[in-house]
């Protein structure tokens, strides 16, 4: 058995992945709305080390 550390199966070793955030909001009329959003930022599996924990 190899003691060298394995990439995160998450991000494959890449650090960052792509996260998504579903909310609702209210526009100008006061109606709901579904908004999405989407960036890249530090994996959340390895915090960003790239290295399975």
């Amino acid at each position: 058995m190899s003691d060298e550390p394995r990439p995160c199966q998450s991000c494959n070793g890449a650090r960052v992945t792509e996260h998504t955030e579903h909310t609702v909001e209210t526009d100008e009329k006061g109606q709901q709305k579904p908004v999405t959003r989407t960036w890249t930022g530090p994996c959340s599996s390895c915090n960003g080390s790239g290295i399975s924990a």
